[in-house]
């Protein structure tokens, strides 16, 4: 399908970036002279200790459905068996 240029520019298409070379300013060329500065070691930097406050997390909402499947598990009749066994068992006794 052959769209005029014209309709494809409107539509968005961006038009191609032209770049014009630019001559550098001879007659402003400063002269860049490197010095390196020696640190001063005669001057000794303090070490400040600091006590850090411990990051306290916040304690995660425990789901309720979870501790009971992890309740029935436990118990002594239902050592050995597997999850899904164990889910329907603790749904006959789950109390919202």
């Amino acid at each position: 399908m052959n769209i005029p240029i014209k309709i494809k520019r409107s539509r968005g298409r961006p038009k191609k970036s032209v770049e014009i070379p630019v001559e550098p300013d001879v007659s402003a060329e400063h002269e860049i002279v490197e010095t390196q500065i020696e640190p001063d070691v005669s001057a000794e930097h303090e070490i400040v200790e600091t006590q850090k406050e411990p990051i306290i997390k916040p304690v995660r909402k425990v789901n309720k459905w979870v501790d009971h499947c992890t309740d029935v598990k436990t118990r002594k009749e239902n050592v050995g068996k597997s999850y899904r066994e164990i889910l329907k068992i603790a749904k006959l006794d789950y109390n919202k």
